[in-house]
C-alpha cells in the first residue's frame, strides 16, 4: 500500500524507511507498474480503445503516474479515503466518499494494489461486488500466506511499510484456498493470474521472497 507523506513526528521515521529501501532494492513500483502497463495495453487492444482506469486504494498514486503517459489510456482516476490533491493531464485523484456519488460510474479496468489484505480479507468480496459494478476488469495484487511463520513475516514487512503512515496491519493473508472462496462470493471470474511474482530486488526479496505475492485479472 502506497502511503501518501506525513506531516510531523513521523517524517524522519519515513525518511529513513525510504532510504533503506533504495539501499536494499526495496522499490516495488517499477515491477508493478510494468506488469499493470502490460496487462492494462492487452485490455485496450482487445477493446480496439483507448481505456479509463481507477487506481482504487491508490495512496499518492505512484502506480499511477507510471501509466498517465500512455497512449492507450484516456484517464485515471485514484481514490482513497484521505483528503489529497492531485491533478495532471489525464490523471486525477478524487477522495472514495466523493467518488461513488460522482458522474463518473464506468471504467474499463479497475487496479487495486495491496489493498485487499488492509480491508480484511473476510470483507474483500463486498468490496469486490461493489468494483464490479464500475468495470468489466478487476487487476488485484495482493499476498498469499503459507503458514503462521509466514503470517507474521507478511505482518512484520506491513508494519515495516505502513506504521509511519498510520495505516491498520492485517491479522491474516489471503492463502490459495481463501483466494477461491472469496471469489466465489463475487460475480467475478480469475482469468489470469501470476504467481511467485518478484516485487523486489536484493535484501527485500530475501527478507520476503516472491512466492508471497501474486497478481490476478479478474472478469465480470
Amino acid at each position: 500500500m502506497i502511503r501518501f507523506k506525513k506531516k510531523g513526528n513521523k517524517v524522519i521515521l519515513i525518511f529513513f524507511s525510504d532510504l533503506i529501501r533504495k539501499i536494499f532494492k526495496g522499490d516495488r513500483i517499477i515491477r508493478i507498474s510494468k506488469t499493470v502497463e502490460n496487462i492494462s495495453r492487452k485490455i485496450a487492444k482487445q477493446n480496439k480503445k483507448k481505456i479509463s482506469i481507477l487506481d482504487f486504494g491508490c495512496g499518492s498514486m505512484e502506480v499511477s503516474k507510471k501509466l498517465k503517459d500512455k497512449k492507450y489510456i484516456d484517464k485515471i482516476i485514484g481514490t482513497d479515503i484521505f483528503d489529497y490533491k492531485y491533478e495532471n493531464q489525464n490523471i486525477k485523484y478524487i477522495q472514495q466518499n466523493k467518488l461513488f456519488k460522482s458522474k463518473i460510474k464506468k471504467f474499463d479496468l479497475i487496479i487495486s494494489v495491496d489493498v485487499l489484505h488492509h480491508i480484511g480479507i473476510d470483507k474483500s468480496h463486498k468490496v469486490l461486488k461493489k468494483l464490479s459494478n464500475i468495470s468489466k476488469y478487476i487487476l488485484i495484487k495482493d499476498h498469499f500466506e503459507f503458514g503462521f511463520f509466514s503470517r507474521h513475516l507478511l505482518r512484520f514487512v506491513d508494519f515495516y511499510a505502513n506504521y509511519a503512515y498510520g495505516v491498520k496491519i492485517p491479522k491474516k493473508y489471503f492463502n490459495k484456498v481463501s483466494w477461491k472462496n472469496m471469489l466465489k462470493k463475487t460475480n467475478l471470474k480469475e482469468i489470469y493470474r501470476i504467481e511467485n511474482f518478484q516485487q523486489h530486488d536484493g535484501l527485500f526479496n530475501l527478507i520476503l521472497n516472491k512466492k508471497h505475492h501474486f497478481i490476478s485479472l479478474l472478469k465480470r
